[in-house]
């Protein structure tokens, strides 16, 4: 028996589930999307199952991202310089602690549903990383890297098992096809369909296509109702968005959001 072991990019996989992004288009409300680390899983085994029927297991699970440790005097910081000749403000102090939050909790459901934690990177929060990480545009090439030599050294001493990369920076697969040159047949990328990334990071996801794998990608977009957290899960038979609610909708009712409700 097979199994199927999980390396995420923790970082990519948060930034697509920010409102605005991928995932959260399709919400009824797109706030942050809430994923179902645990559905994910399930998603990921049941596509393995069907390339071989003797993958039936899920294996180690890793999400590789970076935690920011706030600074005991960071309320202090009002008037420290940021980048570009700005200086941080009360504002920025707020909002930086609001997204450290987002990103400890998105860590910590990953954890919950059995991801391991020995590769979560804590990263010590500096006053140029204050508008970067604000804005989305911190830049963690360590979560790269370490992404990579997990599933090497799991090529290495697992060969018979599947492994699936969940991460929309192509740049990692050169790494992998040069110390792991047969990781198109056992490999399994789990991204975003360039067909709906955003144009700036387009380039990136049709890289892939360079690659000839022997098992089909799995295309977030295409299964966010799967993932998606929440016992009772439904598609808006109006707006075609999704929402979740604490009960769930009687069997003779069409599914309607609160926006669309007659």
């Amino acid at each position: 028996m097979a199994k199927v072991h999980i390396f995420i990019d923790g970082s990519w996989l948060y930034k697509v589930c920010v409102a605005g992004d991928v995932l959260a288009r399709d919400l009824v409300y797109p706030r942050f999307f809430k994923l179902d680390f645990a559905k994910l899983q399930q998603l990921i085994l049941q596509h393995l199952s069907s390339v071989n029927p003797d993958c039936t297991e899920i294996g180690d699970c890793y999400n590789v991202t970076s935690i920011f440790n706030i600074p005991a005097d960071f309320d202090n910081w009002v008037g420290r310089p940021m980048t570009g000749g700005k200086y941080i403000n009360q504002g920025n102090i707020n909002r930086t602690k609001d997204e450290v939050a987002k990103r400890e909790s998105f860590a910590n459901d990953a954890i919950t549903a059995g991801f391991n934690s020995d590769t979560i990177l804590r990263v010590n929060l500096k006053e140029w990383m204050v508008d970067r990480l604000i804005e989305g545009r911190f830049q963690e090439k360590q979560v790269d890297t370490t992404v990579v030599a997990m599933l090497v050294k799991y090529a290495i001493t697992k060969h018979d098992d599947y492994f699936a990369v969940i991460a929309g920076d192509a740049d990692i697969l050169p790494a992998i096809n040069i110390a792991y040159p047969e990781f198109t047949k056992n490999v399994c990328l789990v991204t975003t369909h360039p067909d709906e990334m955003d144009a700036s990071r387009r380039q990136t996801s049709f890289s892939y296509t360079q690659y000839a794998f022997s098992i089909s990608p799995l295309y977030l977009q295409q299964h966010v109702k799967e993932v998606m957290s929440g016992n009772n899960v439904y598609q808006c038979v109006n707006c075609r968005k999704l929402f979740s609610t604490n009960n769930p909708i009687s069997a003779h009712l069409q599914p309607h959001c609160k926006k669309c409700r007659p």
